[in-house]
């Protein structure tokens, strides 16, 4: 017995530790099926209203560029976040604007906004936040040319749509929701896992050896950021940190590209409106439009 007690008082044994954060996994799941109820509040609710102030005037005569850049300006003046944008991407296609504006608007929304850019401002100076602000508005024009093509229209399904003499209604918002909730449900639950379990990681020394000199490490960053999901404006200060760290600057703008203008939750709900082509395709298209411009930021700078 004394030879036990000395052994564990030598080797003190380690009591039950659980590292996964239930507390945060379970409140990240209810935040999404909080975000998720008010995004079709929001969806039924813009039917009606885009159809009063007649949305489509805004973007009347405009043919061409200049549609691309309206949609592009559009989004980066309006402070909402990637799953906030879907709804009003649908909105705006409902009212007859030519889908490859509305998804200009859908790329520049999340990723610039002035409340952003002022943050952005203080935290990284003027060059960076040019430069950032003028690649994501560049990002957005060319990706709604590139998926504006018409042969896409057919591919957009109008899950989001109302009656537009009913006007809103509850049951409406609830039905979509429902529905929405009994395909997606359990890919909720994996995107709460994942992003419950990067909770707090640090790069270490090994990792940014590896970044700074890998081919790989932008694609890579892309793809991290597409599956978790925050608000540029959340990113910001993780952003001055992986920078602080000694990260490139390319690969860090990448991923904030990437984790504000995409998202997996905002994914999910893009997969109620594309059609599986055109969602394949414009996964496709971002991620190597953000994959390019890292590359390139981090080349000019």
């Amino acid at each position: 017995m004394a030879q036990s007690a000395e052994k564990d008082a030598e080797f003190p044994r380690r009591p039950f530790k659980m590292n996964f954060d239930w507390i945060y996994f379970l409140s990240f799941i209810f935040g999404l099926l909080f975000l998720y109820w008010f995004v079709f509040l929001i969806a039924v609710w813009l039917k009606g209203y885009f159809t009063d102030i007649k949305l489509d005037r805004w973007f009347h005569g405009k043919r061409g560029f200049s549609g691309y850049i309206l949609g592009a300006f559009t989004g980066a003046v309006t402070p909402f976040c990637s799953c906030t944008t879907v709804p009003i991407f649908a909105g705006m296609v409902d009212n007859n604007i030519k889908h490859g504006y509305a998804i200009s608007f859908l790329i520049a929304s999340p990723t610039i906004n002035p409340p952003a850019l002022i943050l952005f401002y203080a935290l990284f100076g003027g060059q960076l936040t040019l430069t950032y602000a003028a690649v994501c508005f560049t990002i957005a024009i060319v990706g709604g040319m590139i998926l504006g093509n018409e042969r896409f229209k057919s591919s957009l399904i109008e899950i989001f749509m109302v009656n537009e003499d009913e006007g809103f209604r509850w049951s409406e918002v609830n039905r979509q929701y429902i529905g929405f909730l009994k395909t997606l449900a359990p890919v909720i639950v994996i995107a709460a896992a994942i992003a419950t379990g990067l909770k707090g990681w640090q790069p270490s020394d090994a990792f940014l050896g590896y970044t700074s000199g890998s081919t790989f490490a932008i694609p890579l960053s892309v793809v991290s950021g597409g599956i978790l999901y925050a608000d540029i404006a959340m990113l910001l200060p993780i952003g001055q940190l992986f920078l602080d760290k000694g990260l490139d600057v390319g690969l860090v703008f990448s991923f904030m590209m990437a984790a504000s203008g995409v998202g997996l939750p905002s994914v999910l709900l893009l997969t109620r409106i594309f059609k599986k082509d055109l969602l394949g395709f414009y996964l496709l298209t971002i991620f190597t439009l953000f994959t390019t411009a890292g590359f390139f930021i981090s080349w000019i700078l």
